[in-house]
């Protein structure tokens, strides 16, 4: 089994190579670069720009609304509030502006399998970045698939005509170097081959500091359906084409003489143009038939049913994809979102890890060790709205949960807004405290 930087590069970066075209694939989907329904090698332009009108987004409309209900608010270390860790943490948070960079790392897993989170070091302080399949691949530890027993991140300088690449294991980072190009001058398409160490390695501390956040069964969201997405954009052109042809009316002509009148050949694909407004002036013995217009409902109606069932095996509410199907009961609104919001509880659990260990991992840059839980906290799916977060906490304060709990899983507070807000209620109580008291002496004065 490899154990050096130089043993595992060959083959994380040969499993690089292997999954990139996929990976290529599924990004196209999730961002509306579908592959063009019926294309053919000799395909002209203007038919191929006709065909990409047919195209819609309904893998990346359904990664968004899922990672709309999958977003980290804060972290919290136990249950203490001064804790060094915990302030530490909350300082990582802010400078890196985590709540960007795993919101990243959420969307790159549910479009394209799996997102990559990177602890490193900077001036000496920690940084966490978001990294995608294309940069990076980890070598996954068998019974902690977040976990990594080794990693590579390679990427293009263009400016330097310079690749570079690190590859982790634990405890040693080792960086290497190639040129663009290869020996006989073609520019590099492939990880794989002509690295050279470049340095010497860096030691750190703790496990590779990589931490991989795959999706269910290790594939993108909507990829088990990529199916039904390339039938609904084909139903999409056949409709396209039909309401196109609408402005062109198709017309056949009857007993059309061959010759004129001098004996000449007529060359009548020449003489009758197929366009709006085209007046001709034909024999009187020719007879014209002119195609009846289509109706289009049904084209429409049966695009609608394949949204439908796109929304049925994606558990993605219907008025992601139609918005008319906003106008339902909320019984009903509320029944439409249940598979979603299940959906994004097991998404929750699957990067509540990593997350976790990627900040653990700053910890121990900035040499900070605890013995309590860090976790990292998240809005809850079900309340998204304000009128949905407003009516559970009045329903949980009624069920005797302390204001704190509702501020931290209702509303969705950060511990640095809790504690804000519960010093502006103290203050608050102060004020309306002294309000009364001071109306209370002028009523005995007087």
């Amino acid at each position: 089994m490899a154990s050096t930087p130089e043993e595992w590069l060959p083959i994380l970066a040969k499993r690089m190579d292997a999954r990139a075209p996929r990976i290529a694939e599924l990004r196209r989907y999730a961002s509306g670069d579908a592959p063009v329904p019926e294309m053919g090698a000799n395909t002209k332009a203007s038919w191929a720009a006709f065909q990409r009108k047919a195209r819609t987004n309904y893998a990346g409309l359904a990664c968004q609304s899922l990672a709309g209900r999958i977003v980290p608010t804060g972290v919290s270390v136990g249950a203490s509030q001064t804790n060094p860790a915990v302030v530490a943490l909350r300082r990582i948070w802010r400078d890196n502006r985590l709540s960007i960079v795993f919101a990243d790392a959420i969307r790159n897993m549910l479009s394209v399998r799996v997102g990559y989170l990177i602890a490193g070091v900077r001036d000496g302080e920690p940084i966490i970045t978001s990294e995608p399949p294309e940069k990076v691949i980890t070598a996954p530890d068998p019974t902690q698939p977040w976990r990594a027993r080794a990693a590579l991140r390679a990427w293009r300088d263009n400016d330097d005509e310079k690749d570079y690449a690190y590859v982790w294991v634990p405890g040693v980072r080792q960086r290497f170097q190639r040129s663009v190009k290869t020996d006989s001058g073609t520019i590099r398409g492939v990880v794989t081959g002509g690295w050279e160490p470049a340095g010497e390695a860096e030691l750190y501390e703790g496990p590779v500091p990589v931490f991989a956040m795959e999706n269910e069964d290790g594939v993108a969201e909507f990829e088990p359906h990529i199916d039904v997405i390339d039938r609904i954009n084909l139903g999409k052109l056949q409709r396209l084409v039909v309401t196109a042809h609408q402005a062109f009316k198709a017309r056949a002509l009857k007993g059309l003489p061959d010759k004129d009148e001098e004996g000449n050949d007529i060359d009548w694909g020449k003489r009758l143009d197929f366009a709006p407004g085209a007046l001709i002036d034909l024999p009187e013995e020719v007879d014209v038939w002119e195609s009846e217009a289509v109706d289009i409902r049904p084209l429409l109606e049966g695009e609608k049913t394949d949204a439908r069932d796109f929304a049925a095996v994606m558990r993605t509410p219907i008025d992601v994809f139609i918005p008319e199907g906003q106008n339902q009961s909320a019984a009903g609104a509320a029944n439409a979102h249940k598979g979603e919001i299940q959906k994004a509880k097991d998404r929750i659990n699957r990067v509540s890890a990593p997350m976790e260990g990627v900040l653990l991992a700053c910890l121990r840059v900035k040499e900070l060790e605890t013995e309590e839980t860090v976790q990292v906290t998240f809005e809850s799916p079900e309340h998204i709205s304000l009128t949905e977060k407003a009516a559970a906490a009045v329903a949980a304060k009624g069920a005797g949960k302390s204001q704190r709990w509702i501020d931290q899983h209702i509303w969705n507070m950060s511990p640095d807004e809790i504690n804000r807000e519960e010093t502006d209620r103290a203050t608050e109580q102060l004020q309306l405290m002294a309000l009364t008291g001071a109306i209370g002496d002028g009523g005995t004065n007087a």
